[in-house]
């Protein structure tokens, strides 16, 4: 009995002895943090202080042997997290900085690791957005905010681009304050960013051209002069007013009567007394006449329907040169007009019409119409004009052939055998008494 206690108090020792290896190999330590933005840098995660979701988190090299153990991105709570064999030192690299600074650059340990936050600092863009109705560009009392309220998210500006490490960037503005500045935090450094405004025309808003901090006809803005991480962008809006207007009409060639069928040009006189650039479309009365072409400053947009090629600039004026053929049999006037906007309404309608009055003939049967730069035709011969009378010898058409001899020498021919007939009738005569 005592060999057998003593047999079995062996192999236990052996046996825990054994094991003792086997248990070490499988302990683990955990290694986790959150990565957040500390815009107050305080590093400190306060109330207010986004996370950094779905980041590249952390890498984890073995210290001794130098060899990487793996990369543990974030999720999206901002938080990474590691599970390592214990025994081996460990360095706990913050793989964030490509995009962001940080007062943490990473953490060395051998054991475990509940607190490795990584605080991180972006780039930030800031200004005003509002309706600058006494354009002083200055936002004041009672000017209008935009957007409207803190909940119109759709409203709001937004940031687009690439990071460093060529990851999408889309950013959306937190709601416009109480005093009209809206801030778009946390931006990525180092990134090719760009700010975008939204679109009020449906309101009644246009991007402020003077002194624009954004382009007014994208309305975006590269973001590439932050100093110390920020840079302030002012998004200026106006109440837009469209007041396209004709005026003058010119006929060429001018005069006071034309035909149907006739080329003639018309000069029309575009100008913009609104208060913004517009893209003014025009037609030329198509009861009278079809557009054959139009000068280099403008464009056919469909029929008788033309548009200015490049925005009028407010307080400018512009001619176009429109070629047309008269097609109506009697009009009294040519006229043009202002076509109805897409957006705005129009703010004076009395200035959309010009017109010249005219008189207009049937068209002459045969006769080519007269281009817009000549004065005079030479009529073509009419089919109704009386013929020449023929020349001698031609043909009259009277039935009988024609030889192409002249009747003269037969009839000379005739009075010589009458005369000679007569002296021998005579002759006779004499003899005979």
């Amino acid at each position: 009995m005592k060999k057998q206690l003593a047999v079995a108090t062996t192999a236990a020792l052996v046996l825990t002895t054994m094991g003792a290896p086997a248990l070490a190999q499988d302990e683990k330590i955990t290694v986790e943090g959150l990565f957040y933005f500390d815009r107050n840098g305080n590093k400190v995660h306060d109330e207010g202080d986004a996370v950094r979701k779905n980041g590249p988190g952390v890498r984890i090299v073995n210290a001794d042997t130098r060899e990487t153990v793996g990369e543990f991105r974030t999720g999206a709570d901002g938080r990474y997290r590691a599970e390592l064999p214990k025994g081996p030192k460990y360095e706990i690299h913050n793989w964030d900085l490509f995009n962001y600074t940080s007062t943490v650059t990473g953490y060395n340990t051998s054991e475990t690791l509940a607190n490795g936050d990584f605080p991180l600092r972006g780039n930030r863009v800031f200004g005003y957005s509002f309706v600058d109705s006494n354009g002083d560009r200055v936002f004041g009392p009672g000017e209008q905010k935009l957007p409207f309220t803190n909940g119109n998210i759709s409203g709001r500006a937004w940031v687009t681009g690439t990071t460093a490490d060529g990851q999408p960037v889309n950013v959306l503005a937190g709601p416009t304050a109480a005093d009209g500045t809206y801030s778009i935090e946390d931006l990525p450094i180092n990134s090719d960013l760009t700010l975008h405004a939204s679109d009020w025309a449906w309101r009644g808003f246009l991007v402020d051209p003077n002194g624009a901090d954004i382009d007014p006809a994208t309305r975006t803005r590269k973001l590439d002069a932050f100093q110390d991480g920020q840079v302030r962008v002012d998004l200026r809006y106006f109440a837009a007013k469209s007041d396209p207007a004709l005026t003058g009409l010119t006929l060429v060639p001018a005069k006071d009567t034309y035909r149907s069928g006739e080329k003639a040009k018309a000069v029309i006189e575009v100008a913009n007394k609104g208060n913004f650039a517009e893209k003014i479309k025009f037609i030329l009365d198509g009861r009278n006449t079809n557009v054959d072409s139009v000068g280099d400053n403008a464009v056919r947009v469909e029929g008788n329907i033309m548009s200015l090629k490049e925005p009028l600039a407010p307080g400018a004026t512009a001619k176009v040169d429109v070629n047309f053929t008269f097609s109506w049999d009697s009009p009294e006037f040519v006229r043009a007009f202002v076509q109805r906007g897409d957006q705005f309404a129009d703010a004076d309608e009395k200035n959309n019409e010009v017109q010249v009055d005219i008189t207009l003939d049937p068209p002459v049967v045969g006769q080519p119409s007269t281009p817009p730069s000549e004065s005079t035709t030479t009529p073509a011969p009419s089919s109704s004009s009386t013929p020449a009378p023929a020349p001698a010898g031609a043909s009259t058409n009277d039935g009988l052939a024609s030889t192409g001899a002249s009747p003269l020498g037969f009839l000379a021919l005739g009075g010589l055998l009458l005369a000679a007939g007569t002296g021998a009738f005579f002759v006779a005569r004499r003899r005979r008494s």
